[in-house]
């Protein structure tokens, strides 16, 4: 008997214990079910009205208007140079000059050749007046002896042995008159030639094509120079050109007249904006792009640009490199929302905003254009509306309450 009340005590403790302990979690089970959610953290964007823009992004290298580089016209040697670097010069103004000591030489013997061939016309001249005058009185002579011969005073055969000498005369005279022609001919081509000769010597002086400033001078006093060596390039500051090779597929999207930005290749960059002024209408080659003087490295045919900044700068370094920022269609006034706002997860776009009680709830929207950073809501949204930014760690469901910062 002591044996089995023992062992009822026992079965009785256990139950006890066990009792205890299921009503405990019981009651822990209902304390976490009823205990309010922790809120998510998350920043709230207030929707406002701005400008919304897509763009492409090319590189590009700065230039002058009318920036030129000026070219030895002819083989010879650099005489004197009249110009330095960042000089400032005006249209027709000398800016150095060349030597052809050949070319003066050359001259010289032309106009000593024009002078000999004066002279043999002056000579052919003369014997086309003496032959001229021997002529006349031959047949003066024969005009007396025929009417003689005819009255019986002369013999015939006198009068045929003069007209025999007029004959004579007739031709030298026409000898001498061709003489003079060929003589003039070979003096006015003398004179051709010299002209030719005296006007490449005139271009022994370069003169400045335009109002502008020496961007770079290519040689010095006593250079030898070949036909179209480079010399010096010039410029306009007036106006700043930005030259462009843009990739095909960037140049089917371009138009001229398009907003351009530029700023120089850095950190805190001054910006300038401009405007495409030309496009090239097919590719080019990469090969053409170096006999051109392009810079551009790619492997690829690609298409010139111009963008023409719409104020000059003195920035901006000739030859220097620039990022350029191509506007390619733009929307001003428009409710633009921050693209990381948006959500895509669904069929049609939605956004996350917080209800009165604090809560997380999806919202539809039309969206327009779509730029890099933000995006045009077309519908579904009004100016100075919240909107929710999920964080990046955590998934918002509708109904989940949310505590919202201010983004």
């Amino acid at each position: 008997m002591t044996k089995k009340f023992k062992t009822g005590v026992q079965w009785l403790t256990w139950s006890g214990i066990l009792g205890v302990v299921s009503a405990g979690g019981l009651l822990t089970y209902v304390l976490v079910l009823n205990r309010p959610a922790k809120p998510v953290e998350v920043k709230l964007l207030t929707v406002e009205r701005g400008t919304v823009e897509t763009t492409i992004n090319e590189s590009g290298t700065v230039e002058l208007r009318n920036q030129q580089t000026l070219k030895s016209p002819a083989e010879g040697a650099v005489e004197r140079i009249l110009v330095q670097p960042g000089e400032r010069v005006k249209s027709d103004q000398v800016l150095l000059t060349l030597r052809y000591p050949e070319r003066q030489t050359a001259l010289t013997n032309q106009q000593v050749q024009i002078q000999q061939q004066r002279l043999t016309l002056a000579r052919n001249r003369q014997k086309v007046v003496e032959s001229q005058e021997q002529l006349e009185a031959d047949q003066r002579e024969l005009q007396k002896l025929t009417t003689l011969a005819k009255e019986g005073a002369v013999a015939q055969q006198q009068v045929l042995e003069l007209e025999d000498k007029v004959r004579n005369a007739q031709i030298t005279l026409r000898d001498a008159q061709a003489d003079a022609d060929t003589a003039q001919l070979e003096l006015r081509r003398l004179q051709v030639e010299s002209k030719g000769i005296q006007q490449q010597l005139e271009d022994t002086v370069i003169n400045s094509p335009l109002n502008g400033v020496v961007l770079g001078v290519n040689v010095k006093n006593g250079d030898g120079v070949e036909l179209r060596t480079d010399l010096l390039t010039l410029g306009d500051p007036t106006q700043v050109m930005i030259k462009l090779q843009l990739s095909t597929l960037n140049a089917a999207r371009v138009k001229v007249n398009q907003l351009a930005r530029v700023s120089a290749i850095g950190p805190r960059a001054e910006t300038f904006t401009g405007r495409v002024q030309s496009l090239y209408p097919q590719a080019v080659s990469p090969e053409d792009n170096q006999r051109q003087g392009s810079s551009n490295q790619s492997n690829q045919p690609t298409v010139p640009a111009t963008v023409r900044l719409d104020t000059p700068t003195r920035t901006l370094i000739p030859g220097g490199g620039v990022s350029v920022e191509i506007v390619l269609e733009q929307r001003q006034n428009v409710v633009a929302l921050n693209t990381e706002a948006i959500q895509r997860s669904e069929a049609n776009p939605f956004v996350w905003v917080r209800d009165r009680e604090g809560k997380a709830q999806k919202r539809p929207i039309n969206l327009g254009l779509e730029g890099l950073l933000t995006t045009e809501v077309k519908s579904g949204l009004r100016p100075g509306e919240k909107v929710v930014l999920p964080p990046a760690e955590e998934t918002l469901e509708p109904g989940v309450l949310i505590n919202a910062q201010q983004g």
